[in-house]
């Protein structure tokens, strides 16, 4: 029984490789801007300006410090992301950095103007012009009210001043920080002034993103939720790239198997090609292939097994004919049954029939002898035209005493091929015996030969008889052995085996021969030239 399930075969699909890095390459990128939009989503969703608890919680961690060591507080949790803070002493060097990127150098008029962190004064630099001179107005300010000016020229010298300042002359690097009151990173800078743990003076600076910058849980809790949103994406999308894969990969292991079974279970079984990778397209197909020829395997070994009980039945029928005849007249000569006069005759018909068993005995020697796998040919490289030219020479006397006439059309040129002189004679013997056996004298037999190209070079020889023919039901079959033709060409002679030894002998060299469709019996050989024989 066999089930044909390969109804329409599919367009074949990219590799293993290939599907699982586009399938890679497609949850990265939805990974990606689920991570941009998200990540876009809760930045802007995050606080950027809270409560000034973040700076009073540092103020007071920096005055209970031990020793100037600063190095344990949490800047990031509160002055935000990118907050940092300094330590310096009365003469504006930098003791403490909190982020080793900032190199900042202050000098002490920076220190006087910069503002406290619990007091709303502010100076600003403002520009002024005067003709061709330029100059500048130094503005001391709380929110709502003025409580001092200085006016300095373009070299920074005070003109006039009410905010008594301790120089006469502000430095061209107090200058830029008044007028853009940040530091290199446009963060705000404060300052608060307290004592350490041995009563020095010390400066804390604090560079935010506004005065009252801090980190809130709110922050926290926004970086926490788009985490989460983000990996329970993650994981969905990865569970849907998984059955995906299952889809094109597994699927096809699972029909694979099944086949097996079935096949296993001696129900042979053609799996369907669907939208599978490659490498699984060419294991489905591999195993249709396997399948197709299990299955012609198992038919001819169906055939040969029938075949060989039939060939049994043959030989013995074969066998047993003769010998009943021959065991017959002895039984009945030795008994006295059979006149004396007439002794001859039936000595005549045994050594007929022993002749006949002879025979019979020789061809089924001859056909087990070429079908075993050990059995090889005596190969000799020579003329094969002037081989053909030969064996006809030799045949020409005993054709033309049977009343046959013969016909031969073959090269002049030498055409070398290598051949076993002895079987390929009983090629040519087995062919003109089975025409004289069933072809009335008056026959003509004819042989031609010429060099033809077919995937090599080879010897085609034409070899046959204008007599009555075969019947068209035994052509198919005419090859193999026990087969005996009746009808037109019935004699009941012969085994049935001489044109399966001689295709096995011209299958032996690397030939092919066959039954053409030219009126009478002509056979085509085609047998291997110039060093290609087997």
């Amino acid at each position: 029984m066999r089930k044909k399930l390969n109804i329409l075969k599919a367009k074949e699909k990219g590799s293993i490789y290939t599907l699982v890095i586009h399938n890679s390459i497609r949850l990265a990128v939805i990974v990606l801007i689920l991570a941009a939009v998200f990540g876009g989503v809760g930045w802007i969703l995050m606080p950027q300006k809270v409560e000034p608890a973040g700076i009073k919680k540092l103020i007071r961690r920096v005055n209970s410090a031990e020793n100037d060591d600063y190095s344990s507080i949490n800047t990031v949790k509160l002055l935000g992301r990118n907050g940092y803070f300094e330590i310096t002493d009365n003469k504006a060097n930098v003791l403490f950095t909190s982020d080793s990127q900032h190199k900042n150098t202050y000098n002490k008029d920076i220190l006087q103007y910069l503002p406290l962190v619990d007091t709303d004064v502010v100076y600003d630099l403002l520009p002024l012009e005067n003709g061709e001179k330029q100059g500048s107005l130094l503005v001391r300010h709380t929110e709502d009210q003025l409580t001092g000016i200085a006016m300095l020229d373009e070299n920074g010298k005070i003109m006039y001043s009410n905010l008594n300042l301790k120089n006469s002359q502000i430095s061209s690097e107090t200058m830029d920080y008044l007028f853009y009151k940040v530091d290199s990173s446009n963060l705000f800078i404060q300052k608060y002034e307290f004592l350490n743990s041995k009563g020095e003076r010390r400066y804390l600076l604090i560079h935010s993103n506004s005065d009252s910058a801090g980190i809130v849980s709110a922050q926290r809790v926004t970086v926490v939720t788009v985490i989460g949103i983000c990996i329970i994406l993650l994981v969905v999308l990865i569970i849907l790239t998984g059955r995906r894969l299952s889809a094109r990969v597994v699927a096809p292991i699972r029909k694979l198997t099944r086949a097996i079974d079935e096949t296993a279970g001696g129900n042979w079984i053609q799996i369907h090609e669907g939208e599978e990778p490659k490498e699984m397209l060419e294991v489905i197909r591999s195993f249709n292939h396997m399948e197709e020829a299990l299955r012609k395997s198992e038919e001819e070994q169906k055939k040969l097994q029938d075949q060989r009980r039939k060939m049994v039945a043959d030989i013995s029928h074969d066998l047993k004919t003769p010998i009943t005849v021959i065991s017959g007249y002895v039984n009945a000569m030795r008994d006295g049954l059979i006149p004396e006069k007439e002794q001859d005759k039936y000595l005549e018909i045994i050594q007929n029939k022993t002749e006949l068993l002879t025979g019979l005995i020789n061809s089924f020697s001859d056909y087990s002898r070429l079908d075993h796998p050990g059995f090889q040919l005596n190969m000799e490289q020579g003329d094969l035209c002037e081989y053909i030219r030969e064996y006809i020479a030799g045949r020409y006397s005993e054709l033309e005493v049977g009343g046959f006439h013969l016909e031969a059309d073959l090269p002049e040129e030498r055409i070398d091929a290598g051949f076993d002189r002895m079987q390929l004679r009983r090629v040519f013997d087995n062919i003109l015996g089975n025409a004289m056996k069933y072809c009335g004298p008056g026959t003509t037999f004819r042989i031609e030969a010429g060099l033809v190209t077919k995937d090599g070079n080879y010897l085609r020889v034409l070899i046959g008889d204008n007599g009555p023919g075969i019947p068209e039901k035994y052509r198919a079959s005419i090859f193999d052995p026990f087969v005996v033709g009746n009808e037109s060409r019935t004699s009941g002679k012969g085994t049935g085996l001489g044109l399966s030894i001689a295709k096995q002998i011209v299958e032996l060299h690397g030939g092919s021969i066959s039954l053409t469709d030219r009126p009478g019996c002509v056979y085509e050989i085609m047998l291997p030239v110039n060093g290609n024989g087997h």
